[in-house]
């Protein structure tokens, strides 16, 4: 893998991916890659044990919207609990944007807030900052957005400290994903957060970046399609790139998104790996013998465009993004693997 340098990063923030403001604009990246050695990993692969006890200060359910105050910065997000809540501690989980975009419409775009209403659980879908280095465009703080200015890894904590002093959250049961930036975003948070995030599920990019050393083996997902046109599949070009792009913005899109994943599976110590169909249109490598008895899930969309597969919104915008399937739903994909997780006690 090649490593980017910090120019690199006003560079991809960058001249859009679609016009259209109700849509991911997409995208953001990392320097890549060295190879780390994981500690024994305290996570226990269930969640099924009792439930810690708590009483919120405020009981809350359906949507509402609330504003973090973190590192100097002010975060707008929007928050789902459901109307079953009945002061039982319940998972939560971290939903990130992808670039240009926002809370609301990545909430409609992935149909979390439905899936928190079936399942139980409590979601958050959070706006990023909007930043010069984005091209003013809101988006996550990844390794080459490293600036005094933000710390969105501290923003995590601090939202979810937020959230669980107003509902009854299982700390043992909080998890990451997300869609393009965001799925970006919370791969880096699988390397800078593993003490509090018991699993993550990355749609639409994926990231080993360089100095990426968690505390603990960590379960990931990541599911990408192979006919994305601004994340390539395998590395290549992008439509972000216009003619006459400079050599680093050339070397960043160069990463390929199975080889950056099998890197975290390297680091959790994965010893197989295995490769079957799951739908006429979607393949799944799983590997495993990993620390800890984890797990670590790639999904590929033959076809794919650069989407969140399974959601109606997803496949109405089919023809600014790429091919949505309905082959495979990432919500329900992504829910399933991160909750089979919790942090051990």
């Amino acid at each position: 893998m090649r490593r980017l340098s910090r120019a690199c990063c006003a560079l991809l923030l960058w001249a859009a991916a679609c016009s259209d403001d109700t849509v991911l604009d997409d995208t953001v990246l990392d320097d890549t890659v060295s190879s780390t050695t994981l500690p024994d990993t305290s996570l226990a692969a269930t969640s099924t044990s009792e439930s810690p006890a708590c009483v919120p200060s405020e009981v809350r359910t359906a949507g509402s919207s609330g504003l973090l105050d973190s590192g100097g910065n002010q975060y707008r997000y929007e928050l789902y609990v459901p109307t079953t809540s009945d002061g039982t501690a319940m998972a939560l989980v971290l939903n990130f944007h992808g670039l240009g975009s926002s809370g609301s419409q990545q909430a409609a775009f992935s149909e979390y807030p439905a899936k928190a209403e079936q399942e139980g659980f409590v979601v958050v879908h959070p706006d990023g900052l909007v930043a010069a280095a984005s091209s003013g465009r809101a988006s996550w703080e990844l390794a080459q957005f490293d600036t005094d200015e933000r710390d969105d890894v501290a923003m995590a904590a601090d939202l979810i400290d937020q959230i669980s002093a107003v509902v009854c959250i299982d700390s043992r049961r909080i998890y990451a994903t997300g869609m393009s930036n965001g799925g970006f975003f919370t791969s880096y948070l699988a390397c800078e957060m593993s003490d509090r995030i018991a699993a993550t599920f990355s749609v639409a990019g994926v990231t080993h970046h360089d100095g990426c050393n968690p505390s603990r083996a960590i379960p990931m997902g990541a599911l990408h399609g192979t006919g994305d046109e601004v994340v390539a599949y395998d590395g290549g070009s992008s439509t972000l790139l216009g003619a006459g792009a400079a050599a680093n913005e050339l070397a960043f899109f160069e990463q390929s998104m199975p080889d950056e994943f099998a890197e975290f599976a390297s680091d959790n110590g994965c010893t197989d790996a295995s490769d079957e169909r799951v739908g006429d249109e979607t393949s799944l490598r799983t590997f495993t013998g990993c620390a800890g008895g984890i797990e670590l899930v790639f999904y590929s969309v033959d076809g794919g465009g650069h989407t969140w597969p399974g959601s109606l919104a997803a496949s109405m915008l089919s023809g600014s993004l790429g091919y949505a399937t309905r082959d495979v739903n990432a919500t329900d994909v992504g829910w399933a693997f991160m909750s089979q997780y919790s942090l051990g006690e």
